[in-house]
C-alpha cells in the first residue's frame, strides 16, 4: 500500500493539512471524467485529499464538485472573484449546492481581489458557519490587471485578518520567503505555495542526472517540491496536474522530506541560472 505523504500544523486555524494538494488551474477542466476520477483517487490513496479550485477555472471547480459529493473527507480551498456583493453571494450559493455542503473548509480572496470588503463578508460567512477558515491568495501586484499588492498582503498578515495565504513560491521566485513567510509564521497563518514548478517553465530546463544525484533526488520536480518544503512556514505545496502518475511521483518526492539548506542554495542557483538563460535565447 502506497505510504501516505507527511502533514504539517496551521496554527491558527488549528488544523493538519498534508504538505502536498491537487491544484486545478488549467489541468482539470481538460480531461475525461474517468481520468479526474483516478486523479481524486490517487490523491485518496496517498492521504493528500486537499483540493484548491476557483469558480473562474473554467469548468474544473463544478466538476470536481460533483465527484466531492460524495467524499466529504477532501479539505476544499475555493475563492471568490467578484466585488459586488451580490455577485459573490450567488457564486457562492452554487458552490456550496455543487458540493452539496453547508460549508467549504476555506474560502480565499482571490488575487486580493477588492480584499477589504470581501474579507469583512467572509467573516460574516465564517461566523455563520458557512466558512470554516478565510485566506487571501497573491500571485504578484495587481495581478491580471485587478487585485492587490505585496503590501496589501503584507497588511493582511500584519493585522491578523485571516487564516491562510496562498502564495507564489518557486525556486527561481523566492523573493517572498524574505518577509511573507516569516510574518505569517509569527502569526500561525497557514501558508499554501501555488506555482512550485514556475507552471512549467523551471521543468524545462532540469540539470543534469549527476547533480541531482548528489541533491539525493529523482528527479528534478522532486528537487523543486522539495526545496518548497525546506521553508518550514509552508503548510501545503499545490500541484496543478490532471495525470495521476504525476501526483503519485509528486507525492513520493514530499515524502522525502524537505531539502538541507545546502541543496536548496543549490536548487536555487540552478533554476535561477536556468530562467535566465531561457530569457537570453
Amino acid at each position: 500500500m502506497t505510504s501516505t505523504v507527511p502533514r504539517r500544523v496551521a496554527r491558527k486555524a488549528g488544523v493538519d493539512l498534508p504538505v502536498l494538494g491537487l491544484g486545478t488551474w488549467r489541468t482539470v477542466d481538460r480531461v475525461g471524467p474517468d481520468r479526474l476520477a483516478d486523479l481524486l483517487g490517487t490523491a485518496r490513496t496517498v492521504g493528500a485529499r486537499l483540493v484548491d479550485t476557483a469558480p473562474v477555472y473554467s469548468d474544473a471547480e463544478p466538476r470536481l464538485a460533483e465527484l466531492l459529493r460524495e467524499d466529504p473527507s477532501f479539505f476544499v480551498a475555493t475563492k471568490i472573484w467578484d466585488t459586488e456583493q451580490e455577485a459573490v453571494e450567488a457564486i457562492f450559493e452554487r458552490q456550496l449546492a455543487g458540493y452539496a455542503r453547508s460549508f467549504v473548509d476555506l474560502l480565499q480572496v482571490h488575487n486580493l481581489n477588492g480584499w477589504q470588503a470581501n474579507l469583512a463578508w467572509l467573516e460574516r460567512q465564517k461566523a455563520a458557519g458557512r466558512v470554516r477558515f478565510t485566506g487571501v491568495t497573491y500571485q504578484f501586484d495587481h495581478a491580471f490587471g485587478t487585485g492587490g499588492s505585496r503590501a496589501d498582503l503584507a497588511h493582511v498578515l500584519a493585522e491578523d485578518l485571516v487564516d491562510f495565504i496562498q502564495v507564489n513560491l518557486n525556486a527561481s521566485e523566492p523573493t517572498l520567503a524574505a518577509d511573507i513567510l516569516p510574518a505569517a509564521d509569527e502569526a500561525g497563518i497557514g501558508v499554501i505555495v501555488m506555482r512550485p514548478f514556475g507552471e512549467g517553465t523551471l521543468l524545462a530546463a532540469p540539470p543534469p542526472a549527476a547533480f541531482l544525484r548528489e541533491l539525493g533526488c529523482a528527479s528534478w520536480s522532486e528537487a523543486l517540491l522539495r526545496w518548497v518544503l525546506a521553508h518550514p512556514q509552508v503548510t501545503t505545496v499545490l500541484t496543478a496536474t490532471s495525470r495521476p502518475e504525476h501526483f503519485l511521483a509528486n507525492a513520493a518526492a514530499v515524502r522525502s522530506g524537505p531539502l538541507g539548506p545546502a541543496e536548496a542554495s543549490a536548487v536555487a542557483e540552478h533554476a535561477r541560472s536556468a530562467l535566465r538563460a531561457g530569457s537570453d535565447r
